[in-house]
């Protein structure tokens, strides 16, 4: 456990440090613009001069944004983005969502990075970064591009998750505060929930898209739990049985060659993330999932929620996306 609450304690930290450093008191008491932002989901402005976007820094940089997304089978960007010159930033384009800013001057002394939420428009997050040369830039935005990446992604994930507050799925809550005794906001559209002895599994009946999400739960056992490792064995032995397909011998395992970890803080809670690719056993289905661990002290138990998605016509952004969000309003039992 001490490892588990010293890493609570760095996150917690870490997460503090970037939605707070960037801005001052004076910036914090601005009011806040309440007209609806004008652009449309995972949709990111880019102001910058034509003339270094058009450079190799510039085009550098373009790839820190449009890097494609982790864990998705087919390569997909972050974010479909508009490039704009900082003459032509007025009007409509100061009504963006997602607006990253990029000021090269020699009257700055270092580089450095603002954060700033609903300037013109809501829900707006504008990230602006100045430095005095592009070489600054660049060396300031290769320390700094995972940080930015996930600014502008946490900002998307909390429009759904607002959206999610107004319309949910009822059977799939009811059924994980009966079983884990925690609770979700699970999509409307999963309407099937089918129930296990330590295994929930809600799907999306109506849709073409195969949105799934499962809740499930193991013993804790030490640090160990949160290895990849571990996490990949337990999930594999859990859907082995619970998720099968038409025939015998098939059913759905990890795919471990294509797998990442990564940890953060939600609803103050320890978050162990793994994301990548499922495949069915002797069958060609597979497609994107990703899974939050978090650990459940009272009860010792490790419980997983987790979306997977089957949609081989479709892109698979939105729909993990909106799955991701549900799992972040996971609130365990106190």
């Amino acid at each position: 456990m001490k490892r588990i609450s010293f890493t609570l304690t760095l996150l917690l930290t870490a997460v503090f440090s970037i939605f707070t450093a960037c801005t001052t008191p004076a910036e914090n008491k601005k009011k806040k613009a309440t007209a609806a932002i004008l652009s449309g989901p995972y949709e990111l402005l880019l102001v910058a001069h034509k003339s270094w976007l058009a450079s190799g820094d510039g085009m550098e940089f373009r790839n820190i944004v449009e890097r494609p997304i982790v864990g998705i089978p087919q390569p997909e960007p972050n974010f479909r983005v508009t490039a704009l010159e900082p003459r032509d930033y007025k009007g409509k384009y100061l009504m963006y969502g997602n607006i990253f800013i990029a000021d090269i001057d020699s009257k700055y002394e270092h580089a450095d990075m603002k954060v700033e939420t609903d300037v013109n428009a809501q829900p707006q997050v504008v990230i602006t970064v100045k430095a005095p040369t592009s070489d600054a830039l660049m060396i300031f935005l290769e320390n700094k591009k995972d940080s930015i990446l996930d600014i502008f992604n946490q900002h998307e994930i909390e429009r759904e998750i607002t959206f999610l507050k107004k319309h949910h799925g009822k059977e799939i809550a009811k059924q994980a505060k009966k079983q884990f005794g925690i609770d979700i906001l699970a999509p409307s559209d999963i309407d099937q929930v089918f129930t296990h002895e330590g295994f929930i599994w809600g799907t999306a009946s109506k849709r073409n898209s195969m949105l799934n999400l499962c809740i499930y739960n193991y013993p804790y056992t030490g640090e160990e739990n949160f290895t990849l490792e571990n996490f990949i064995l337990h999930r594999d032995s859990v859907m082995k049985i619970r998720v099968q397909g038409e025939k015998d011998g098939q059913y759905m395992r990890t795919d471990a060659r294509y797998v990442y970890e990564k940890a953060n803080i939600y609803n103050n809670q320890f978050t162990y993330i793994v994301r990548g690719l499922w495949v069915m056993e002797n069958d060609a289905m597979g497609g994107p999932f990703v899974a939050y661990a978090r650990l459940d002290e009272a009860r010792k138990q490790i419980i997983v929620a987790e979306g997977f998605v089957f949609a081989p016509d479709e892109k698979k952004r939105p729909l993990i996306r909106e799955l991701e969000a549900s799992l972040q309003t996971v609130v365990l039992p106190q």
